[in-house]
């Protein structure tokens, strides 16, 4: 009976975590992720954890550099955030778009 229950939990905890997974957000080399986790798990820090890696993995498999470019709060805002929506760039390492405008200025961090 103990190791159905503990496997019940496991279960249950496993299943607390959604992810969008990485899409193209329109420009080029530009993406989103939005991932929720339960606050059981960690809620909207363990989602933004989730998809800064997920995203710096993905532009790291194709030999390119993590850019982020928006991160904000996701879900029902209402309580504390239990999810995180963040838009990227992966870019070429030396390319020339790290001398844009737009890559110039901060990062942006909203709820």
């Amino acid at each position: 009976m103990r190791y159905l229950l503990m496997a019940v939990v496991a279960i249950a905890l496993t299943a607390c975590i959604a992810s969008s997974g990485i899409i193209a957000a329109g420009r080029p080399d530009t993406y989103a992720i939005t991932v929720m986790v339960a606050p059981i798990n960690g809620g909207g820090a363990m989602a933004r954890r989730i998809a800064l890696t997920d995203a710096n993995d993905f532009c790291q498999q194709q030999g390119r550099v993590f850019v982020p470019d928006n991160v904000s709060a996701a879900g029902d805002l209402r309580y504390p955030p239990t999810g995180s929506m963040l838009r990227f760039r992966c870019l070429t390492p030396n390319g020339q778009a790290w001398q844009t405008q737009d890559l110039q200025e901060p990062l942006t961090i909203g709820r």
